[in-house]
């Protein structure tokens, strides 16, 4: 676990996400405005209870997923996760997601919050991570030139830009 002060003070914590994580992560999703969440699953529709398991009881082996938490109203609350899964199919890289809660997007957790998971991908020897957004995701493309992902368009959907990261 590490702790970072954003700018106005807050502290936060960013550690491995667990099984127990799972009402934390309920909130979270559920409180995200409809455009992030579009954002982050590239759809409309919400996480259903399996999938919300899933994300929290991750296998170890192949994922790796970290979570942002504050206390907020003498509650700890989730505020952001980022995760990766390795691909079978591909040795050495992974595919990554992050999402922030409303609130907390532009304040320097995501950058904070991904750069962890970069650096918990190299420490597990990857060579590459790699994502996809939909283009007119522009802080997610922001936070990923920042942070040294390539960035272009797929060639199969002008609508989706794909991320890659070369950690080697």
């Amino acid at each position: 676990m590490s702790a970072w002060t954003a700018p106005d003070g807050a502290v936060v914590a960013i550690r491995p996400i667990h099984a127990a994580d799972l009402e934390l992560e309920r909130e979270f999703v559920a409180g995200l405005s409809p455009m992030t969440g579009y954002h982050r699953l590239m759809s409309t529709r919400t996480p259903s209870p399996e999938e919300l398991r899933r994300f929290t009881d991750i296998d170890p082996a192949r994922e790796v997923a970290l979570i942002a938490t504050t206390e907020i109203d003498g509650r700890e609350r989730q505020i952001g996760v980022a995760r990766y899964v390795k691909d079978e199919s591909r040795p050495g890289e992974a595919e990554f997601a992050i999402v922030l809660a409303d609130a907390w997007q532009r304040r320097g957790l995501g950058r904070r919050l991904l750069a962890s998971l970069i650096d918990d991908a190299k420490r597990q020897g990857l060579q590459r991570l790699v994502g996809t957004t939909l283009s007119e995701n522009e802080g997610m493309l922001r936070l990923a030139r920042r942070l040294g992902f390539s960035v272009a368009l797929n060639p199969e959907s002008t609508s989706v830009t794909d991320l890659l990261l070369d950690l080697a």
